[in-house]
């Protein structure tokens, strides 16, 4: 009898539920800043999504948050993210969370980088779309004004001033969209950014990719809210941030 994947038999969820315990909060990401930020999409989208909010030209509020993968102290080299909250009315939960890191080589690889301003930001693994494989890719425009890998500095330089970020799918010369972030956040106030939760059916992983990662962000969700859980890995109980 052929054994089950990791994913269908729980060791997955279970690994994510229990470092997000261990965190007391999340197991991606789990240092960052929230910002309330621009997105403007440039011109006429190419490819075309059929992602109204991806493809027609315009400017809306979304919510941002920039993070370290690793959650080094400091400014240290960390893998970095971006996290993206679209509004998105064809999505089947009314939002689309785009999240993208550092990279390294191979594409798909995350990588440490020194700065938010010095690395290239990517979704890692591409998206199946009818146009094609979407990978999605991310740069600042301030690159002298975001050279720390610490989100609370930049933070207090976006206080001061906004930053902009670039941003466009690998492979077409033409940017798709500019963000910027104009308003620091407090932590903690915000649901989690989940790909998987606030998707959009144009936009597919490929299907055992999906499980795993399907799997590892429910053991997330799980270690995040059940103080029994935390109590467990830790011995005390505490009540996990909403975000």
């Amino acid at each position: 009898m052929a054994s089950s994947s990791p994913a269908r038999s729980g060791a997955v969820p279970s690994l994510f539920r229990r470092l997000a315990a261990l965190r007391g909060g999340r197991a991606f990401h789990p240092r960052g800043r929230f910002f309330h930020a621009t997105f403007r999409v440039l011109d006429h989208a190419d490819p075309y999504l059929g992602i109204p909010v991806l493809d027609e030209p315009g400017e809306r509020e979304v919510l941002v948050r920039l993070s370290k993968g690793a959650s080094l102290p400091g400014a240290l080299p960390d893998v970095l993210g971006l996290a993206v909250r679209l509004p998105c009315e064809s999505a089947p939960g009314g939002d689309l969370d785009l999240l993208l890191s550092t990279r390294g080589w191979p594409r798909w690889l995350p990588f440490p980088s020194a700065g938010f301003g010095s690395g290239v930001f990517s979704t890692l693994i591409p998206y199946q779309h009818a146009a094609g494989r979407i990978r999605f890719l991310a740069v600042t425009a301030g690159r002298d004004r975001a050279r720390s890998a610490d989100p609370d500095e930049v933070g207090r330089a976006v206080a001061l001033a906004p930053l902009d970020f670039v941003l466009g799918i690998e492979g077409y010369r033409r940017p798709l969209a500019r963000l910027r972030l104009h308003t620091p956040l407090p932590d903690g106030e915000f649901a989690a950014f989940d790909p998987m939760l606030n998707h959009h059916p144009a936009l597919r992983l490929p299907g055992r990719l999906a499980r795993i990662r399907e799997a590892a962000y429910a053991g997330s969700r799980q270690g995040r809210r059940s103080p029994a859980v935390q109590e467990e890995s830790t011995g005390t109980v505490r009540t996990a941030p909403v975000g």
